[in-house]
């Protein structure tokens, strides 16, 4: 979400909810008015709405595969490796098409210079995958018997389904010439067309025995994930961290139409506030939004701070954050039980906010006004706290959000409410639907695994990310809105924002959830994928083909939104024709809002972490090279036996005014201006310990060795302006050896950090 429009959604229900224990002056019961509102009783979708899903049907149980794993070891066990290969192959024409397209604007925008060695080992990567992937295809490997990975004597163990080695051999070649598979490879005895292989060689092979425990081995992994359908799956794990953690079971399923990975949460106090129950609040949500619901425990939370009168007691649990389409607005619920206490607490907060317009220092020349008239609601007066904003920010943030800048708090019924957008007529929009769940059509258009969990009550944490309106293409004021907070040369060029999202084509939705079938049993995670060209309810051949020459377009860099409306026309009716509107930027201006705001969320805290981590990426040069000088000086002492050819000092080398910042890719170099070819060699200390950093580096060194008493101390020393703001960072390791060889080792000082 975008900083300021963060700030304009979360106000009101934020500070509602902060300032209960405030006094009010007026009495907030509502008065009598027009006509009550006409109820719309929305129905309420049953297991029978639930699309039917394409499933794969597996040439082997999951038991049998699970036979094959030697007793006691870890195991990842693949049932059958064509879907995983399918995917590979998506992922490789996403490296080679929208990715090597996006990389070298955003890494350049980044600071870390032009991207072309990112992109070499992109390109690396990629070259790799297709070699795997095709020598997958052409070593006589039975992809769809699946494989297991497992261990034997603490080396890696792979067991596979062949008619022979004579093809695996010569692609084995292409990776290392000197691999001989007839002597890593073996038959499995007990299961005729299986192999083993282990680096291990002869002995290891010789120690492997099918545990044949598959059916015990299941019962554990359906244990730990309760709910998974585990004949369903295509991939399963256990892996044992330490001794001190219990060991991670993961599963996941490949079906055409949807990807879900699966496991447990584990335990913790956040953890033991969640709680499953119905999800009314989704009555109003329409098919092809993103939303997020939760439900959590009020019994179980803490007693608020001393002077915050916030009365839990009256809350239900249910939030619910997702878009209208009529009228266009984003809306924030909080289920209540009591209307009266929570309306009350909507007029105590507006006594509290100023009479004059707020200015934000964080968006200059902009005006948020209060507006506390209350709102006519279903033939009363109910209270209601209002927000507009005006000036130049807040026109940037409407044409990015295509909603008006204006908020509203209020609250009736079974909910403590919050708009943002379109608001006349929201409330009236609201209240009019009742409902205890989901609709068919909205079911209809979820991950059927996370729709029929909602159905029967198992979720307490939903987030659905609809992915399809990021392929439309972003305007110039989404794009401000979006990086408007990034320096200029900082800002990626749009058209690699662009091709950044067409990364993301293939697939339509990204679902995170967490269920729980009863009280006592874990929490699982879910983590659902549903790609865009798949097949599905309603879609024959032709649709299904089309949708994949769409896909191809788009990733090849050809007219994708040219390809969405060719399919609009030529299945209008489809039930995938939602997804493509969005695709052309045709969705309702409340579900694209949405998807900014996530996509704002992402850059607001993606960037960042990007950044910190590059920044410590960075940082680690510092720290892994003053190790090296000493580790290079500890050399010539244990050597020699002193340290008399090391005292004195180098440094810093090159010289600080030699400025890193401004050389490709933030780096120098021996040739750079100011700093000779010969700096290492010229210096008789550097050349005495014979080191030297890598070429390109970020920092400057110093090494200096010193005498006192019986005892000599070496200290290296890393100098770096990576912000270039002129104030270096110092990086200080030394270490202290006594006559008798002892040594003191200081830990690492850093002094200035803030690079």
């Amino acid at each position: 979400m975008t900083r300021s429009a963060a700030k304009l959604l979360c106000l009101p229900l934020t500070a509602a909810l902060a300032l209960a224990g405030c006094p009010a002056d007026k009495d907030p019961t509502p008065r009598q008015r027009s006509e009550p509102l006409t109820r719309h009783e929305v129905p309420v979708a049953s297991p029978a709405d639930l699309p039917e899903l394409d499933t794969t049907n597996y040439r082997r149980s999951l038991s049998d595969q699970l036979d094959l794993v030697p007793a006691g070891a870890d195991w990842l066990v693949i049932r059958d490796l064509r879907p995983l290969i399918g995917q590979a192959r998506t992922l490789e024409q996403v490296m080679a098409g929208p990715l090597a397209r996006a990389l070298p604007g955003l890494i350049q925008a980044s600071g870390a210079g032009s991207g072309e060695s990112q992109l070499a080992a992109m390109q690396a990567s990629r070259e790799t995958l297709a070699l795997l992937l095709a020598g997958l295809e052409s070593t006589g490997i039975v992809l769809d018997h699946g494989a297991v990975i497992s261990e034997v004597q603490d080396q890696p163990l792979l067991l596979f389904a062949a008619a022979d080695l004579d093809k695996l051999g010569a692609i084995a070649g292409l990776f290392d010439a000197k691999l001989d598979l007839a002597k890593i490879c073996a038959p499995v005895a007990e299961s005729a067309g299986w192999w083993a292989c282990s680096l291990g060689g002869p002995e290891a092979l010789a120690l492997y025995q099918p545990g044949r425990a598959g059916k015990q081995l299941q019962a554990t992994l359906e244990a730990q994930l309760p709910g998974v359908e585990f004949e369903r799956i295509n991939l399963a794990l256990q892996l044992t961290r330490s001794d001190a953690a219990p060991p991670l079971y993961v599963a996941l399923r490949s079906d055409p139409g949807l990807w879900e990975l699966s496991m447990p949460l584990p335990a913790s106090e956040s953890a033991s506030l969640l709680a499953t129950g119905p999800a009314p609040a989704l009555r109003s949500l329409q098919p092809g939004a993103g939303f997020m619901w939760a439900r959590w425990d009020p019994s179980q939370a803490k007693a608020p701070a001393p002077g915050i009168a916030l009365p839990l007691e009256i809350l239900t649990g249910e939030l619910f954050v997702g878009p209208l389409a009529e009228p266009s607005a984003l809306v924030m619920r909080a289920g209540i039980t009591d209307a009266s206490a929570a309306a009350k607490l909507v007029q105590q907060l507006g006594t509290m906010l100023p009479s004059k317009p707020i200015e934000p220092e964080s968006m200059p020349g902009a005006k948020l006004e209060i507006d506390r008239e209350p709102i006519d609601l279903d033939g009363k007066l109910v209270p209601a706290l209002g927000v507009a904003g005006s000036g130049a920010p807040i026109e940037s943030l409407q044409q990015a959000l295509g909603l008006p800048v204006r908020g509203q708090l209020w609250a009736y019924g079974d909910y403590l409410s919050a708009g943002y957008g379109q608001l006349e007529g929201l409330a009236d929009a609201l209240e009019r639907e009742r409902g205890e769940g989901p609709s068919p059509a909205l079911v209809a258009s979820l991950p059927p695994t996370l729709a029929r969990a909602l159905l029967d009550q198992e979720v307490a944490l939903a987030l659905h990310f609809v992915l399809d309106p990021w392929q439309a293409p972003l305007s110039e004021a989404e794009l401000s809105e979006l990086f408007g907070n990034l320096p200029a040369d900082k800002r990626p060029d749009p058209a690699s924002i662009g091709q950044a999202f067409v990364a993301l084509a293939p697939w339509s939705s990204l679902s995170m959830w967490l269920q729980r079938r009863s009280p006592d049993q874990a929490w699982i995670a879910h983590v659902s994928l549903v790609p865009f060209a798949a097949p599905g309810p309603g879609v024959d051949a032709a649709e299904l083909e089309a949708s994949e020459l769409a896909l191809a377009s788009a990733l090849a860099g050809g007219d994708a939104q040219a390809a969405y409306r060719d399919l609009l026309a030529r299945f209008p009716g489809s039930p995938r024709a939602a997804t493509w509107r969005a695709r052309v930027g045709e969705a309702p201006d409340s579900y694209a809002a949405l998807g900014m705001m996530q996509l704002g969320a992402v850059a607001l805290i993606g960037i960042p972490a990007l950044a910190e981590y590059r920044d410590k990426a960075k940082a680690s040069e510092a720290i892994e090279e003053t190790q090296a000088i000493l580790a290079a000086g500890m050399v010539i002492r244990e050597r020699e036996g002193n340290c008399a050819s090391m005292i004195g000092k180098a440094g810093p080398t090159p010289a600080l005014d030699v400025d890193c910042n401004a050389r490709e890719g933030g780096r120098c170099r021996p040739g750079d201006p100011g700093y000779l070819e010969t700096a290492w060699t010229d210096d008789p200390l550097w050349s005495t310990i014979l080191w030297q950093p890598k070429q390109g580096h970020r920092f400057h060194y110093a090494f200096s060795g010193t005498l006192a008493a019986d005892e000599c101390t070496l200290e290296a020393q890393a100098f770096g302006d990576l912000d270039a703001d002129g104030i270096f960072s110092t990086y200080t390791r030394s270490t202290t050896i006594a006559a008798d060889g002892s040594q003191r080792s200081p830990a690492l000082q850093i002094v200035a950090e803030g690079e």
